[in-house]
């Protein structure tokens, strides 16, 4: 019984979130673990939506990073698979902006970049930071800005897309600043993992965020 007693307080702790508690029971990477991950990859994970009424886009660009992080991981090539991703997501972006001659100004591209960005958002705040989801992550974003679209002009200044990831900082900043601002949050370093990984292998700073 006290065993019990004692599993129990293991498991349960007094006023700790269910996604702290996800995150401190799931199993964490040590060599005993290493040779089954490398063979079988992380386990699926149950992403969810932001919105059960997600307008078209925003189910479209979710269904191809939903595609992306359940790549098996014998399959899976940044080259091909990160690749592919990010141009599906440019071509969403050019669908939800058909018009070129206005796809510059800010009023006609911001919805459309949006769209992106916060469903990257969504994605991070539910990927463990160890799976390998997150790094596929970065992967998509850094063949994004591989791809070469036109100079968008956005709060007084000229941007490429995507190359410069046009309002992704802004929109990074105030979207945790609102949301997930306690650090020890497990979200939050969900967020810190995701910004870390993104200026040491994506090539791509999000400055001074909890540093």
């Amino acid at each position: 019984m006290d065993e019990l007693l004692q599993l129990d307080e293991s498991i349960f702790q007094e006023d700790e979130s269910l996604y702290d508690r996800m995150e401190r029971l799931r199993p964490k990477f040590d060599m005993t673990n290493a040779a089954l991950t490398a063979m079988c990859g992380d386990p699926p994970i149950p992403i969810h939506s932001e919105s059960d009424e997600a307008w078209p886009p925003e189910a479209e660009l979710f269904n191809i990073l939903v595609d992306l992080i359940n790549v098996p991981n014998q399959n899976y090539n940044r080259a091909t698979s990160a690749s592919q991703a990010a141009a599906a997501t440019n071509a969403l972006y050019l669908s939800m902006t058909p018009d070129a001659s206005l796809r510059h100004t800010e009023d006609y591209s911001y919805g459309a970049l949006w769209t992106v960005w916060s469903q990257l958002f969504n994605f991070i705040k539910q990927v463990p930071v160890e799976h390998h989801a997150m790094q596929r992550l970065v992967d998509w974003i850094a063949e994004l800005r591989m791809i070469e679209v036109q100079t968008l002009h956005i709060w007084g200044k000229d941007i490429e897309l995507w190359k410069g990831l046009p309002l992704l900082y802004p929109e990074w900043v105030e979207w945790v600043e609102q949301y997930y601002v306690l650090p020890e949050d497990c979200k939050s370093r969900r967020f810190r993992t995701f910004r870390d990984l993104l200026e040491t292998s994506g090539g791509y700073a999000l400055w001074n965020y909890w540093k």
